[in-house]
């Protein structure tokens, strides 16, 4: 989902009113629609944050390989930054 609860919260609405509206049968193709658009979203999400994880397995096994660990300056700037590649 999202850490923003204002976006959340829009998010939920939304989903409760297209569940709603394909339980009362009307507005069944829009609810459809709505709910695989979410699906996109979140599978282009997943997909952004699986290549994250493959960079930074990457990276690090890279760095295994050379035969030496993070320095403590190398660890606080990737703490720094968040983690973000």
């Amino acid at each position: 989902m999202t850490d923003d609860p204002q976006l959340a919260l829009v998010e939920l609405t939304a989903e409760r009113d297209a569940l709603r509206a394909q339980l009362e049968k009307e507005g069944l193709p829009s609810a459809t629609r709505w709910l695989q658009r979410k699906v996109w979203r979140q599978a282009h999400a997943l997909e952004t944050l699986n290549k994250r994880v493959v960079a930074q397995r990457f990276v690090l096994r890279t760095i295994d390989e050379l035969g030496r660990s993070l320095t403590p300056e190398e660890v606080r700037q990737a703490k720094a930054h968040g983690g973000n590649a």
